[in-house]
């Protein structure tokens, strides 16, 4: 018992700590998170070219990738730390992997709405769709994982 209050105290903690993170993200302005994706996109761009020999030309497309990939990759993340806080409550299988999911996506659409708020930005059904995808996707894989390690 104290085990199981231990693991829902550290779960809850990371999951708080990533949502923090995501909110403080998502409140930057629209010239501070561009200016974040350009750093990472220049990184990107200098790989490919040292790997591949590529110069790319235009990194706007680049750099929209770089920023739903992020989108995507911040939510996979997300859903395993959700599905990881819900199961420390002993719920179905089929109620955790629902319950975590729509938690996800409650937070995805908040993020969002929040971001319709913060000069620069918006909010896109389209990021939704994206995070919504990495909850279901990382939910579905750590679901995956613990049957086989049964």
């Amino acid at each position: 018992m104290k085990n199981k209050i231990v693991k829902r105290i550290l779960y809850g903690l990371f999951l708080l700590i990533w949502m923090i993170t995501v909110f403080m993200f998502s409140n930057q302005n629209g010239s501070k998170s561009q200016g974040t994706s350009d750093v990472v996109t220049k990184k990107f761009a200098d790989i490919i070219d040292s790997y591949f020999g590529i110069t790319l030309k235009s990194l706007d497309g680049v750099s929209f990738l770089v920023r739903k990939c992020a989108h995507f990759a911040i939510y996979f993340l997300g859903g395993i730390l959700i599905y990881n806080f819900i199961k420390t409550y002993n719920l179905k299988k089929r109620y955790l992997i629902l319950i975590s999911i729509i938690c996800g996506i409650i937070y995805a659409c908040f993020d969002e709405f929040h971001q319709y708020f913060v000069d620069g930005r918006s909010a896109q059904f389209r990021d939704v769709l994206i995070d919504t995808s990495g909850i279901i996707i990382s939910i579905v894989i750590r679901n995956k994982f613990e049957k086989q390690n049964r």
